[in-house]
């Protein structure tokens, strides 16, 4: 019948060595996984160089002695080293580079908008007005800067000026938007009246 000690000592050597596995089975995932993290970094970074294996042929690897084995794959490891040095600067000069042309890009946009703002300003508030009458309809053509609620503002004129409106028409080109309202008759004084305020909204 085993003695109790050399049972414990079983069950402690039995631990340990499956502690071992575990620590191996961890350093290998990690190291896969800064593989795994190394290669998607150099594949996003252009003009890199191709990515360096550290698989050797079996064949060739068994044909050497131990020293031979021990300094190659020493040499292999600082290699693979200075590879992934080179990717993490590489990548970091990339970002940087980036920073830079979003910056050039942020300041002549910047440049741009001061230069024309008060271009923009202008035909942001101004809209061009035109308007004609057939027997007992009245056409009104507003054009004006696509801006939100000019539309509201275009029928909330007729409103104003208690005008039947008979049919709205809303057209849409390059940044711009014509309005057509067609209009029961009315005198010639509210046509100017009406003319006046779509040209000031």
């Amino acid at each position: 019948m085993p003695e109790a000690g050399s049972t414990g000592q079983g069950k402690a050597s039995t631990s340990s060595r499956s502690s071992k596995k575990d620590v191996i089975h961890m350093e290998r995932s990690r190291r896969e996984k800064m593989t795994e993290f190394y290669t998607m970094l150099q594949s996003m970074v252009p003009n890199l160089f191709p990515k360096v294996s550290t698989l050797c042929c079996e064949g060739f690897m068994y044909s050497l002695d131990d020293v031979t084995k021990t300094c190659l794959l020493k040499q292999i490891q600082q290699l693979v080293q200075a590879t992934r040095t080179r990717i993490v600067d590489e990548a970091i000069a990339y970002i940087k580079g980036l920073e830079e042309v979003i910056a050039a890009l942020e300041a002549q946009k910047a440049a741009r908008e001061a230069s024309s703002g008060p271009a923009t300003l202008h035909s942001q508030r101004s809209s061009t007005v035109e308007v004609s009458t057939s027997g007992n309809t009245a056409f009104f053509a507003i054009s004006f800067a696509a801006q939100p609620g000019m539309v509201v503002k275009v029928l909330q004129v007729f409103e104003d000026h208690k005008a039947e409106v008979l049919n709205t028409t809303i057209a849409c080109n390059d940044g711009s938007v014509t309005v057509t309202v067609t209009a029961s008759e009315m005198e010639e004084e509210a046509l100017g009246k009406i003319k006046g305020d779509l040209v000031i909204i």
